[in-house]
């Protein structure tokens, strides 16, 4: 019996059954006088024939017709009495009641003001969309005043529904942004479904405290502002400078020589460039030199020769700038094997191994570079050691690059490592050993460290934010394709 009457509740159900009755309710009506005036035509064909036996005959079968006619007409009202009788609350009579236009319009109207009080407390799409269809089933009398308080609550249902975009992709100032907006709203009820779904996400936009130096150490540049730390530490042969950023998905950024392929820069004139194009004049910025580069006759010779387009760029297949895509050459490949890693947009820094042409083929190597594409990083530092993955030392060597192993005791340094979602560091050295800062890491907690370009690509510059020039730390004597920085 529930089953029926949750059938019955429904209107698709109630319309159905309203055309139903319009049907029986005209048969009803039809039939009976069909059946009393074909009767009457026979008569009066008889009567006008003069034929008796025919009168006989029909006014023979003219009672059984009145009756059939009459039996027609009142079988539904007798088998609702019967029901009514038997079954007082029986859920078919409820059925047939509701089906009404009357009692339609009623449910109707019920479910526009349950739908309404849905969405008030889920703030939900879906049920948005299921509450306007049933406004739209009401008659325009009443319908525009539930439009009206529908949407009312529309730019709440769209601010739950970024909410749930921002946890997906990590973004701490939006996630910020919508919070001080949710707490200015009024309607107490609205306001409070809202800062519980932040609430749940909480979690994901934890920002951490920064790592500051030990009170020993000789800090040499230091600044602090609401979204960037800088702090750089002198030690015997090496600089160690700690970072820690608010959003580093969007603070580390990379400033590429232009035209990108045709000219180099030093880190100093690209990070001016930097500045000038993005109004970082009054900014803390901290830059460092970012990926190893083709050069003709140079670096990397072999892999010019091989492709003369990779003269002057970034090793690897895959270059982004930015958020922008300057290069994927999966179908052409490299004669040796990089690392490439990014930010990606839920802070996390990610290393992708993109193969040499030899271990690969160009169906997978597109599969990977959509796959590093679409991970979200904005930004590609391409190196060719990966120093620590998972908070462990690796066992890489330059011979997992297919390189020479001349390259593995290169002096001249520029690591890079993530110790959590807002702390970074770089150890910067001109003659410091790979194991060292290795070490160094592994004592700050890094999770994820990488080796960028060495020997005399190494560059460390520091930019505070009362100052409109970079104080050069290391390095800056050599051209570059790009240099990577944060900055508030």
């Amino acid at each position: 019996m529930n089953i029926i009457l949750g059938i019955c509740n429904s209107t698709s159900v109630l319309e159905v059954l309203k055309i139903v009755k319009i049907i029986i309710t005209i048969i009803l009506i039809v039939v009976p006088i069909i059946l009393l005036f074909s009767l009457i035509f026979k008569f009066i064909g008889a009567a006008t024939k003069g034929d008796e036996d025919a009168i006989a005959s029909i006014k023979k079968k003219a009672v059984p017709s009145i009756i059939a006619a009459a039996l027609i007409f009142l079988v539904p009202t007798m088998i609702n009495l019967i029901i009514q009788i038997s079954f007082p609350n029986s859920e078919y009579t409820q059925c047939l009641e509701n089906s009404s236009p009357e009692k339609l319009t009623q449910i109707y109207e019920s479910n526009a003001k349950n739908g309404i009080n849905k969405v008030k407390q889920t703030l939900s799409k879906t049920d948005y969309h299921n509450a306007e269809k049933s406004i739209n089933k009401l008659n325009s009398d009443i319908k525009n005043s539930y439009l009206n308080d529908l949407k009312y609550l529309e730019k709440y249902v769209d601010m739950m529904s970024d909410i749930k975009q921002i946890a997906n992709t990590r973004n701490r100032k939006k996630y910020k942004e919508l919070n001080g907006e949710v707490n200015n709203i009024t309607d107490e009820d609205i306001r409070n479904t809202l800062l519980t779904a932040l609430k749940k996400y909480e979690d994901l936009f934890l920002v951490y405290d920064p790592i500051k130096p030990n009170g020993d150490e000789n800090v040499i540049k230091q600044e602090e502002t609401d979204t960037l730390n800088v702090y750089i530490s002198k030690f015997s042969d090496y600089y160690l400078t700690r970072i820690w950023a608010e959003n580093p998905y969007e603070q580390l950024n990379k400033q590429d020589a232009k035209p990108y392929g045709e000219t180099l820069s030093r880190p100093s004139v690209l990070l001016d460039n930097a500045v000038k194009e993005n109004n970082l004049q009054n900014k803390l910025i901290v830059g460092f030199n970012a990926s190893a580069f083709y050069l003709k006759n140079k670096y990397d010779s072999a892999s010019v020769t091989y492709y003369p387009p990779y003269n002057m760029t970034s090793v690897g297949t895959i270059v982004i700038s930015n958020g922008k895509v300057i290069r994927n050459q999966y179908e052409k490949g490299d004669l040796f094997t990089w690392y490439i890693t990014g930010v990606d947009n839920k802070n996390q820094m990610v290393v992708f191994e993109d193969k040499r042409m030899e271990e690969t083929n160009v169906t997978d190597k597109k599969a990977w570079s959509e796959t590093v594409i679409n991970s979200g990083i904005r930004n590609t530092f391409t190196f060719a050691a990966p120093l620590i993955l998972e908070g462990q030392k690796t066992n890489y060597s330059y011979k997992n690059s297919h390189m020479p192993e001349s390259n593995e005791s290169r002096i001249g340094l520029q690591l890079i490592c993530q110790i959590n979602d807002n702390n970074f560091a770089l150890f910067t050295s001109s003659n410091s050993a790979r194991n060292t800062g290795i070490e160094v890491f592994l004592n700050l907690g890094c999770k994820t460290a990488v080796n960028l370009d060495g020997g005399g690509s190494v560059a460390l510059l520091f930019k505070s934010s009362t100052s409109s020039s970079f104080e050069t730390i290391v390095g800056n004597g050599r051209s570059l394709p790009e240099a990577g920085y944060f900055s508030e």
